[in-house]
């Protein structure tokens, strides 16, 4: 069970009804999330929000940049088994924490992180065709995933704390230059502001989880150094086999070309500036609240409910 249906959603009256069980399905792998109240306190900084995304009428082209689209997709790709796992990672060790503002968020990370995994599902199921095979990449995940799964619990937690310093880092970048999301159609744009909003307020959980039951820098700076080169390699290899699966809407114009290359532009400054930010994780003394959001989520979680993006 994934818990705390009153304590996660933060959606007004909370009825047993709504805390019965929800599907989070793949074309490889269901997960069953089974929401039950508990006493414990509401986070403070964190809060589930439910999006307002529709999948449905969807197109492998939804940015200006046919790069940018498949790129996100690939990202997206991911992110239902990805999600779940972060979960258990953070459950495996759940019991030793002890500090009652820490186990607040782990309870609302892991309410986020369920309604992101089933989103982004749903948007996968969507945009998958017989031209367009995200199916195709299901076994190489769940064969990743499986590999995670066999590791120790400090490094399985360790791995989490990598990718969740790379999607903090993302979604920071997207928050600062909404040009990135503001290529997309408001529906699309709306699933991207509500995941990089509260992949950034969740940021330190898994951090702070890891730090207060393992506290092993060595582990931390090794998982960091693997995952990045995994993560690296998958998503360029995701992200080229995608464009050229719809190479024939992607590249077949000059205008297109072109546009490509400006999205090559936009990920070439995506990862130059966020170059600082990954190297501070390697520093004995960081942690995720160094690199300040706090302005840019007091701006996007105003957008979020002024543009109907999610339910309030």
């Amino acid at each position: 069970m994934i818990g705390d249906a009153e304590d996660l959603y933060h959606l007004g009256n909370t009825t047993m009804n709504q805390a019965a069980s929800t599907d989070i399905s793949n074309t490889a792998t269901t997960a069953k999330v089974t929401l039950t109240p508990r006493s414990l306190a509401k986070s403070k900084t964190i809060t589930i929000r439910k999006t307002r995304f529709q999948a449905a009428n969807l197109t492998e082209q939804y940015s200006k940049s046919p790069l940018i689209s498949h790129f996100l997709t690939a990202l997206s790709m991911s992110f239902p088994r990805g999600e779940m796992f972060f979960v258990d990672t953070i459950k495996n060790v759940r019991s030793e924490i002890k500090d009652p503002s820490l186990k607040a968020d782990i309870a609302a990370f892991i309410g986020q992180e369920s309604m992101h995994a089933k989103a982004h599902d749903q948007f996968n199921t969507e945009i998958q065709s017989a031209d367009y095979h995200l199916k195709r990449f299901d076994a190489e995940i769940d064969k990743e995933m499986a590999r995670l799964r066999t590791l120790s619990k400090r490094r399985q937690l360790a791995a989490t704390v990598a990718l969740e310093h790379f999607t903090a880092m993302i979604a920071g970048y997207i928050l600062t230059h909404p040009k990135l999301v503001q290529q997309l159609p408001p529906n699309m744009a709306s699933l991207w502001i509500w995941h990089a909003v509260e992949e950034i307020e969740h940021k330190h959980v898994a951090f702070d989880v890891y730090q207060t039951v393992f506290n092993n820098l060595a582990q931390r700076r090794r998982s960091m150094r693997t995952i990045s080169l995994g993560f690296i390699i998958s998503n360029t290899v995701m992200t080229s086999q995608l464009l050229w699966q719809n190479r024939k809407q992607s590249l077949g114009s000059v205008k297109q070309i072109w546009a490509n290359l400006q999205g090559v532009g936009t990920l070439a400054h995506m990862m130059v500036s966020l170059l600082p930010e990954y190297l501070a994780f390697y520093k004995e003394s960081f942690h995720p609240s160094e690199i300040d959001h706090t302005p840019l989520l007091a701006r996007w979680r105003e957008e979020l409910v002024k543009k109907e993006w999610v339910e309030v």
